[in-house]
């Protein structure tokens, strides 16, 4: 026994007065009788959603280089991506019903100018709200991009972002 000015360690005298409890005894058949993993769902969703990240960097990556194919630098075009739609003065405009801010996959610019807009999504994806979302922020003045070199270009209202469907 280790005593210390009349304390007993925790560990002498052999069975807990609490050994007998029935937390204690559920405690000890806890491995037993509950193998519920709780953190299955969870796992499960993360593990969904990164292989969906994957899934659409893959495909843009595959439309990054069909654009690339399509609209070539050395013609004086500039693929840009994840453009933010701005305002006239280059802010970054929200959608005033859901007040976040609309990033485009990808915008082709030439000579100072939209050309062309891509949405890249997987062939089930709903983008009906994500459309109207653009909409709205266009609605709002959101009609400009910033092109690779910083400047603010100007989209069109002949541009529409077209969406593009892929496995």
């Amino acid at each position: 026994m280790s005593e210390m000015k009349g304390f007993k360690d925790a560990s002498d005298g052999g069975e807990s007065k609490f050994g007998n409890s029935k937390l204690a005894q559920n405690l000890d058949n806890k491995e037993s009788k509950n193998d519920t993993n709780y953190d299955s769902p969870i796992v499960k969703e993360v593990k969904e959603a990164i292989k969906n990240k994957l899934d659409g960097l893959a495909r843009e990556q595959e439309v990054a280089q069909e654009l690339e194919k399509k609209y070539p630098p050395e013609k004086g075009y500039q693929i840009v991506s994840e453009a933010y739609l701005r305002d006239k003065d280059g802010n970054i405009v929200k959608d005033p019903v859901t007040g976040q801010a609309r990033r485009i996959d990808f915008v082709v610019v030439k000579d100072g100018k939209v050309v062309d807009s891509i949405e890249v999504t997987s062939k089930t994806a709903d983008k009906t709200g994500q459309c109207a979302k653009e909409d709205r922020i266009k609605d709002a003045g959101g009609n400009y991009i910033r092109d690779n070199n910083g400047n603010l270009v100007p989209v069109p209202t002949t541009v529409r972002t077209r969406i593009e469907r892929r496995d």
